[in-house]
């Protein structure tokens, strides 16, 4: 089922306001309220980010982590990578009142609820963001018949991105939020432990061939995601992808 294409469009904005949500993780927030930009649950801008050290303006593609019922502002997380030029800059340079060329929508990794009201969300580290903006759509424009189930995978209980907000979406009767930690584990933890993997799938997802499924991180483990779905007899044409290098 194809949606209908929305118009790219190029803007300026102004961060204001930047929320930390990990030691790596920022989320910075533009102000669109005299701008009409429309997006889909799941797609993402281009960046544009200038890169004082050598001038150059550094083309960067960020998910878009807030609901496109929410108007007056767009959200960007961004997760700092050790070897990243534009992430260091968004995450450790940018103040309140710093401007932005910003170009989208653009994606085919979209979720609305006539294609599927049954959705698993399959993420690790800042493949989080567009499934967040998912969890989020759901809430904003009130979906109860939208059953959503997002497993979640960090290395360390610090590095749950979005923590506390997911907490409260999983109080609600129709999300369900599973989270792992594969590297470093409190002593309290109540979560699984280790990579996301078949038996964690087949226990916490029922009706594994009736639903639609998104999948979002790095490549391998969105590979290796997709292959564990078929291995269970997911149809290959139910499992949508976004890799994040």
């Amino acid at each position: 089922m194809e949606n209908e294409k929305l118009p790219v469009i190029e803007f300026e904005s102004q961060v204001i306001e930047i929320k930390t949500e990990t030691p790596t993780t920022k989320t910075l927030v533009f102000d669109i309220s005299d701008i009409d930009f429309n997006f889909y649950p799941g797609q993402y801008v281009m960046l544009q980010v200038p890169y004082p050290p050598t001038g150059e303006i550094l083309k960067r593609a960020y998910s878009i982590a807030s609901p496109p019922t929410q108007k007056d502002k767009l959200e960007l997380t961004i997760k700092r990578t050790p070897q990243g030029r534009a992430s260091v800059v968004l995450t450790q340079e940018v103040k309140i009142g710093d401007k932005f060329k910003i170009k989208g929508p653009y994606g085919k990794f979209i979720w609305l609820p006539q294609m599927s009201k049954n959705i698993v969300l399959i993420g690790a580290g800042s493949g989080i963001v567009p499934l967040m903006c998912m969890l989020r759509f759901i809430k904003s424009a009130q979906l109860w018949d939208v059953s959503a189930i997002l497993l979640y995978s960090n290395t360390s209980y610090e590095e749950i991105i979005y923590r506390e907000e997911l907490d409260k979406l999983s109080e609600l009767p129709n999300i369900k939020v599973v989270h792992t930690l594969t590297r470093e584990i409190p002593e309290h933890w109540k979560g699984y432990t280790g990579r996301i993997n078949k038996d964690m799938i087949l226990k916490e997802v029922p009706n594994l061939r009736d639903n639609l499924y998104y999948l979002c991180g790095p490549p391998t483990f969105v590979d290796d995601m997709a292959s564990i779905l078929e291995g269970l007899g997911v149809e290959r044409d139910r499992i949508k992808k976004e890799k994040y290098d």
